[in-house]
């Protein structure tokens, strides 16, 4: 275990205006030379297991997103979603440890520099909330684990496992922090899917589905209910969305 690190406010600013400049650099190359001499190591003071995260799949498959989704989340579980919205820190993760992955993942090696520079911006740089939550190649990975840990802290893997079976999914999931601030309702969500596949597997009963809770569920208490109880919810809510 180490401290995380993240880099100064001028590196991340030199590289948000030089990726063309750089543009062998993600594609191929890497940028050791750069972390040496300059201010790329300042110190949290949480501690972290990013040699942990050599292991990433390279895959894209929902199965390569809940491992590496998990592993993320171990590997920086001393992060708070304040730490998580520095930019800074996935900046220095994305073009230092996770450097390949986020290469291999993201980027199309024989992409024009335009398409390139592009999808650096989108996959390196978490310059925004929404782009820290969703499109950085590290920070989704974390986002995705720490909404699944609050709805399962006992079995974060199991909620995974739903809430990145489909991109509208885990769009809804953390789109909607009330979602992961009741576990309880979180929970009957995530059991819902698990027991009635085509909201599993198709967009729009499944949209459906969440209008009709949101309807139905406004202003219930669900903390006070059983489990068997918001299951029979849930279930009432899926034939009332089947029906609309």
């Amino acid at each position: 275990m180490a401290k995380l690190q993240y880099v100064g406010q001028q590196v991340a600013e030199n590289l948000a205006g030089t990726i063309l400049d750089n543009v062998e650099r993600y594609r191929e190359g890497n940028f050791f030379d750069l972390e040496a001499k300059g201010d790329w190591r300042i110190p949290l003071s949480i501690d972290s297991d990013v040699d942990a995260l050599s292991q990433l799949k390279l895959g894209n498959s929902p199965e390569d997103e809940v491992e590496n989704s998990l592993l993320v989340g171990h590997s920086l579980s001393g992060l708070t979603p304040t730490l998580a919205r520095e930019n800074r820190v996935w900046l220095r993760l994305s073009h230092i440890e996770c450097l390949e992955y986020s290469r291999q993942r993201w980027l199309t090696p024989n992409a024009d520099s335009e398409k390139m520079r592009d999808d650096i911006k989108k996959h390196f740089f978490a310059s925004t909330l929404t782009g820290c939550r969703d499109d950085h190649a590290i920070s989704r990975l974390w986002w995705n684990h720490h909404i699944a840990k609050q709805i399962m802290p006992e079995d974060p893997a199991r909620a995974l496992k739903v809430i990145l079976a489909r991109a509208d999914i885990r769009l809804n999931f953390l789109e909607r922090p009330g979602l992961a601030a009741r576990p309880s309702l979180g929970r009957g969500i995530v059991c819902a899917l698990e027991t009635n596949d085509v909201l599993l597997k198709q967009e729009d009963p499944f949209r459906n589905f969440m209008k009709t809770l949101n309807l139905l569920g406004a202003g219930i208490a669900f903390e006070v209910w059983s489990n068997d109880a918001i299951k029979q919810f849930m279930n009432r809510c899926f034939l009332a969305s089947a029906n609309t």
